[in-house]
């Protein structure tokens, strides 16, 4: 059994498994690489061919404990007949739906489920498979990339009554993405809830945390594992959502207080949280906040991640060290 398995199961490991959110993609050369043989990121995110080869690049580079699957958090508006698009980095994707059709197409995605069966007969390392939080998904869909820029409690508020009415329609076909993840072959599902910082406490329990009870309810009932995200949280929101049911791992972000650790559900795993910002930094300061980490979370169950995703500009040389660093512990 790898040691992120038994991570998750919360047994005594004597190595901290090691996998790095947005580890599949852009700081790679080989993946830039790769990129440069589509014409947009959505041709590759249906293209079964470069889901393998992305996903498997971080792993064979420098033998990670996971493999994520190279896909994202959009895929569900566009099972539900949204058209997707990628821009700059500055404006973000982009998401035209309606709403009022009920469109919803999961062959359209097969490519992603067959690439997942190839992933694992090319490698045997735990297969981690995603979907955005619903709130996160329906943030794309509802807000355009200018009201994302000035983004509040009022502008989110006015939007309250389609956030309720979608919610249900997009539980459901995340949990059967999911589903069809797991079918596939995938070991273990993660919800990354991006965006649960911008909510109120009433809304992350309506948003956030009622989908996610479903979704994971439906994921343990097939035996797979589980890890939550939700990104931005308070405290006190985090101490909720380490309370889940089905709930086998807690993502925290780069944010997250690890003196608050004794807080949440002491029978969770927990994943994270090194800043992305400390990989672009000297050799130095990366030891030293890794170290720390790890004497954070020494009595814990424990998989060493990021607080949020891998930077594109992060040198491969400082992702070595930092695995190399956790290794020799």
């Amino acid at each position: 059994m790898s040691i992120l398995i038994k991570s998750l199961k919360k047994e005594k490991t004597t190595k901290t498994p090691i996998w790095l959110m947005r580890q599949a993609g852009r700081h790679l050369p080989e993946y830039l690489k790769l990129k440069r043989n589509y014409s947009n990121l959505m041709e590759m995110f249906l293209d079964q061919k470069a889901i393998v080869e992305a996903s498997l690049q971080p792993v064979e580079k420098y033998n990670l404990d996971a493999t994520i699957l190279f896909s994202d958090i959009l895929i569900v508006p566009y099972i539900l007949g949204g058209q997707i698009s990628f821009g700059e980095k500055e404006s973000g994707p982009l998401v035209n739906i309606k709403f009022q059709e009920n469109n919803i197409n999961f062959s359209k995605v097969k490519p992603i489920y067959d690439a997942i069966k190839n992933i694992k007969e090319k490698n045997q390392k735990p297969l981690i498979g995603f979907c955005g939080g619903v709130w996160s998904t329906l943030y794309y869909c509802l807000f355009n990339t200018s009201e994302r820029k000035k983004i509040n409690k009022n502008t989110i508020k006015e939007k309250t009554k389609k956030i309720k009415e979608m919610i249900p329609r997009f539980t459901d076909t995340t949990i059967e993405h999911s589903l069809n993840q797991i079918r596939a072959g995938i070991d273990v599902f993660q919800i990354f809830e991006s965006w649960s910082g911008l909510l109120n406490d009433e809304q992350f329990e309506e948003w956030c945390m009622e989908p996610a009870r479903k979704i994971f309810a439906e994921i343990k009932s097939n035996n797979t594992h589980t890890i939550g995200f939700p990104r931005g949280a308070t405290l006190q929101n985090y101490v909720k959502y380490s309370n889940i049911k089905n709930l086998d791992c807690l993502s925290l972000d780069t944010n997250f207080d690890l003196k608050n650790l004794g807080q949440l559900n002491q029978n969770t795993c927990f994943q994270g949280n090194l800043d992305p910002q400390t990989l672009l930094k000297g050799k130095e300061e990366l030891i030293k906040s890794t170290r720390r980490i790890l004497a954070e979370f020494k009595k814990y169950p424990h998989i060493f991640n990021l607080g949020h995703g891998v930077l594109p500009e992060t040198p491969t040389t400082n992702v070595k060290k930092l695995i190399k660093e956790i290794r020799a512990q």
